[in-house]
């Protein structure tokens, strides 16, 4: 056994050779880095090289399974399509003949949810809005050959195949259209194996979208890369994402690697051995005499630790608890989380005051979260992007501190507009999700955060979900990578190559110091605008006025530069570009849901019996103009996210919001933009050669008021549109409650809603007369006043 005297001198020795203790570290810490790698390479890279071949397997698999499945209805409806009774219904004339023939196609093919027989003039698809039925069946009328398409009818997702009927001729007297729903081609794939074992997604791409998935199976944990596979059928593609339990059911055996560390324990603990012994030989003389002492060969001897046999762990001491460092429990391994305001999550976006409701550390939770939802949506970048605020700057660099500590990627793109990074969630291959550091138009003390995920703007309960996961304080994961892309130069381009080129229009432009002036000046004198800036310089304090331009009083500046410069047009954005409001050349203002009445008029054009979405606060006109226009008219909740989810989700071509939001699906991505739909106005009066006062001349005149807002508290707004909800007093009117209460009148319309960015309610009315507006008025006055005698307007 070793002696106290021993271990103590060795200790001493040992302590007066820092270089022997940072060989004995280095070797300890080189044998843990050996042990990760031998590891990673035996078990981790195994591991998930076994599963990528099963994912790749299943995949194959499936794109067999599906192809097969589709080749079988394709060849069975092919073959249906030949039967001569079908052609005798559709050149029959005879409705009841039509349909039967119809009856006996869902008969014949079990599969069937519907079956037309379309001639040409036959609207029955359009009135019944099934606008992807007869797109199919118009080119099979031409002559074209389809494949087979998914649509989204009613919410549900469909098969349609569309085959000509031809008479002994070869000449096409009718198309026969069938609809398939996707079930039983998703019982064909949960058939082909186990779906816990990993997603599999049917997508559909379009020349404007990069794909829309219309089936989804399987278990969504997505624990490895995607597997993309191409179908027969052109433009679509199959999706396998291998799950946690496909990498489980990968695992390999441990055997191989526990001979491997047991090996690498036992050669690391001989070479601490050689390091000590090696050490206190050749060194002992130094530890004993002081400098310049001789060495005498009787002093070996005599040496406690030569020939001693100690073992080299009796040498080194065991290394005592450090003093004064706290011990951390389970109990406090998590860190109280600070309070997260909930008056933030609002219903379209994150807003609230810089540096009260919202500070650096719920920027970086918030960043955590939003990396632990891309991720689990396959996504391993974040695309980011703020404004000119103040407050800016420093609540990004938090959110990005956050999602990299989250273990996602970083594409920064500094200080842009909104519209530009969504641009670049349709433009860079490596993410499609984004997050935009803004409060838009709200005053310089606020600030805020609008997220897009796969195209789909995060709104209601999706943001309110995020207080509760911010309060989870998710863990550490190995920080992602960082890196800044300028798209500047690309979304001009893009631009410039879809609009027909202005012919010399001097527009002058109103960004309101916010953060698009720069970019709006660059892309409007590219197209052949000669530009006149007002207030483009980026200053967060907002010096001029408030960056809205939805409150006339903004807009003053603008309509009087527009005069004294004998301009043909004004365009003013708001604080991140996304919206845009007109100021014709006689310095009248056009309102966004107007601007609507010109884009419609252009755009159902192309797209005759597309849906035009417009919010609750637009007017009127656009109903029947749109109808005559032959588009379908489609009123929805007021918010930037909710528009732009509604648009994608019907595929509208247009849409837009009284305040300012335009959105393109037209020869654009869909996203609202002020940008692009300032050029497409200047694009309408390039051609139409006409100016903003005439082309509105065209409409009927109506009386409408701007957005009124009447301030309370976030506490109570709601309260109060819930109580006037509960009020008779409308029951002559066409109510409407999709977001909050608008009230149609024969000759006048009013509307009352809590706003989703502001302490206020906003209220709107528009009439036939300056009477009957007056009168809508009063009447909302009252009852705003009966349920509070403070409120007024």
């Amino acid at each position: 056994m070793t002696s106290p005297h021993n271990s103590a001198n060795a200790i001493q020795k040992l302590k007066q050779h820092p270089l022997a203790l940072a060989l004995l570290v280095l070797l300890v810490l080189g044998a843990t880095f050996a042990a990760y790698l031998l590891y990673h390479q035996l078990i981790d890279n195994s591991k998930h090289e076994k599963a990528s071949e099963f994912a790749n397997e299943y995949a194959a698999k499936q794109l067999a399974l599906t192809n097969k499945y589709l080749l079988d209805q394709q060849q069975q409806l092919e073959a249906l399509s030949g039967k001569a009774v079908f052609l005798d219904a559709v050149t029959s004339d005879n409705p009841e003949q039509l349909a039967t023939a119809e009856k006996l196609m869902q008969e014949w093919v079990s599969q069937l949810i519907g079956g037309f027989l379309i001639t040409a003039g036959d609207d029955r698809l359009i009135s019944q809005h099934h606008f992807a039925g007869q797109l199919l069946t118009e080119k099979v009328l031409a002559g074209e050959q389809v494949d087979p398409t998914a649509a989204l009818i009613d919410g549900q997702w469909q098969l349609l195949f569309s085959y000509p009927l031809k008479n002994e001729q070869g000449e096409t007297r009718g198309a026969m259209l069938a609809i398939l729903s996707t079930e039983e081609l998703a019982k064909q794939l949960n058939s082909g194996l186990n779906p816990t074992l990993g997603a599999t997604e049917l997508i559909q791409t379009t020349p404007r979208s990069k794909g829309k998935s219309f089936l989804t199976l399987g278990n969504k944990s997505h624990a490895l890369d995607a597997i993309n596979l191409k179908l027969k059928t052109p433009n679509w593609q199959l999706r396998y994402t291998g799950s946690n339990g496909l990498l489980q059911r990968a695992q390999p055996s441990y055997t191989l690697f526990a001979l491997f560390l047991g090996a690498l324990v036992i050669i690391t603990l001989l070479l601490l051995y050689l390091t000590v012994r090696i050490t206190l030989h050749f060194h002992r003389e130094k530890l004993l005499k002081p400098r310049g002492t001789e060495i005498n060969a009787d002093e070996h001897a005599t040496d406690p630790v030569n020939d001693s046999g100690e073992s080299f762990l009796e040498v080194i001491p065991s290394r005592p608890a450090p003093q004064n460092t706290p011990v951390v429990t389970e109990d406090n391994a998590v860190q109280t989380t600070t309070d997260i305001p909930s008056v933030v999550f609002r219903d379209y976006d994150i807003r609230g005051i810089a540096g009260q409701q919202l500070s650096d550390d719920f920027a970086a939770r918030l960043g955590k979260v939003l990396a632990a939802r891309a991720l689990a949506l396959g996504e391993h970048s974040l695309i980011i992007g703020r404004d000119g605020r103040l407050s800016s700057d420093s609540l990004c660099a938090a959110l990005q501190q956050g999602i990299l500590s989250g273990g996602c990627n970083i594409i920064d793109l500094g200080l842009v507009p909104t519209p530009l990074l969504n641009f670049a969630t349709h433009q860079l291959q490596q993410s499609d999700c984004g997050v935009m550091v803004t409060a838009s138009h709200n005053p310089s003390e606020y600030n805020g955060f609008k997220i897009f995920f796969q195209h789909h703007a995060l709104c209601g309960d999706e943001i309110k979900s995020l207080r509760d996961e911010m309060s989870d304080n998710p863990p550490e994961k190995t920080s992602g990578q960082y890196s800044e892309q300028d798209l500047s130069g690309d979304y001009i381009q893009a631009i410039v190559g879809d609009i027909v080129p202005a012919q010399g229009l001097r527009v002058v432009l109103d960004a309101g110091n916010g953060v698009a002036g720069d970019l709006a000046v660059r892309l409007l004198e590219a197209i052949g605008c000669d530009v006149q800036p007002l207030y483009c310089e980026v200053d967060g304090n907002f010096p001029n006025h408030a960056p809205d331009p939805s409150v006339p009083a903004n807009l003053e500046d603008l309509a009087l530069c527009v005069r004294e410069q004998q301009a043909d047009l004004g365009i003013a954005l708001d604080g991140d570009g996304d919206r845009i409001v007109a100021v014709s050349a006689s310095g009248r203002i056009v309102w966004p849901d107007e601007l609507l009445m010109i884009f419609a008029r252009d755009v159902v054009s192309r797209h005759p019996g597309a849906d035009v979405v417009f919010d609750i606060k637009s007017t009127r006109r656009l109903n029947s103009l749109i109808s005559s226009y032959g588009g379908r008219p489609v009123m929805w909740k007021t918010g930037h996210s909710h528009m732009y989810n509604k648009i994608i989700e019907s595929k509208a071509p247009l849409g837009g919001e009284y305040s300012g939001h335009i959105f393109f699906h037209d020869r654009w991505h869909g996203f609202d933009d002020g940008l692009y739909a300032a050029a497409r106005l200047i694009e309408i009066i390039s051609i139409r050669e006409q100016g903003l006062d005439d082309i509105m001349a065209s409409f009927e005149t109506r009386f409408a008021t701007p957005e009124i807002r009447v301030p309370v508290s976030e506490e109570t707004k709601f309260g109060i549109v819930d109580k006037l909800l509960e009020n008779t007093a409308f029951q002559d009117g066409k109510v409407s409650t999709i977001d909050g209460l608008r009230v149609d009148f024969p000759k006048a319309w009013g509307l009352v809603r809590a706003s989703n960015t502001s302490p206020a309610l906003t209220l709107r009315f528009e009439a036939e007369s300056s009477e009957a507006l007056e009168k809508i008025q009063s009447l909302f006055r009252q009852q705003l006043r009966s349920i509070d005698a403070n409120l007024t307007f």
